[in-house]
Order: structure tokens, then C-alpha cells, then sequence
């Protein structure tokens, strides 16, 4: 229990800095997106968003691929990646039922069938 506690914690303070919390939001909702279109989503420079998303993927929160020039960031399909998604998208449902936003995010990206087993 304390190892699970431990990993929980971890992911936890990614959370702790609103441009990361901004950055897995905006990935749950368009899948898929570079580091200058995620500057540009969270208004911030693309050396600070940068650092953001190595530390993402640091945690195995986030993954990336290759496409030409740019390198393209998504949710990964990881332990970690698959929780960020479950508390995120638990966390935004509440914040739409409140009506404190206007956006809609379509937290659409499935879990694995067996993600309540682990």
C-alpha cells in the first residue's frame, strides 16, 4: 500500500502548477499537440512549456512521437497516464456541474477495461 501511496503522491505534485494541469486538459481534449501549440493553448513561453513536458514524461504521464520537425505530445498509455486521466477527468465534471467554465473538454480517451483491477 505504501509503494501505491508513493506513486500517487508523485502524481499529485505534478498537478501542484496550473500550466501542467492546463497542459493534460488540453491534451485530453485534442489527443495530440506540439509544444508550440501548447504554449500558445496555456500562454506561456515554449522554453517554460517545455520544461513542463519533459517532467510529464519524466513521470510517464505523457508520451511523445515524432512528426517531421515537431514533436508531438499526447496522454500515455501508462499506469500513471491512464490515473492522471481517471482524477482529471473526474476533477473537470465536477467543475462543469458547477458551471465555473465555459470550455468544454471531452475527456473521450477510454481507460483499459481492467484499469479499477490494478
Amino acid at each position: 500500500m505504501k509503494k501505491l501511496a508513493k506513486e500517487r503522491a508523485e502524481i499529485y505534485q505534478v498537478f501542484s502548477n496550473e500550466n501542467r494541469v492546463l497542459i493534460f486538459w488540453y491534451l485530453a481534449k485534442n489527443h495530440e499537440m506540439s509544444v508550440n501549440e501548447l504554449a500558445e493553448a496555456i500562454d506561456s513561453t515554449v522554453q517554460n512549456t517545455s520544461q513542463h513536458l519533459r517532467l510529464m514524461k519524466a513521470k510517464d504521464i505523457l508520451e511523445s512521437t515524432r512528426d517531421g520537425q515537431n514533436i508531438l505530445y499526447r496522454i500515455a498509455d501508462t499506469k500513471a497516464g491512464h490515473y492522471s486521466l481517471y482524477i482529471h477527468r473526474k476533477n473537470f465534471e465536477e467543475i462543469q456541474s458547477a458551471h465555473l467554465v465555459n470550455e468544454t473538454f471531452d475527456f473521450d480517451i477510454k481507460l483499459p477495461d481492467d484499469f479499477f483491477d490494478r
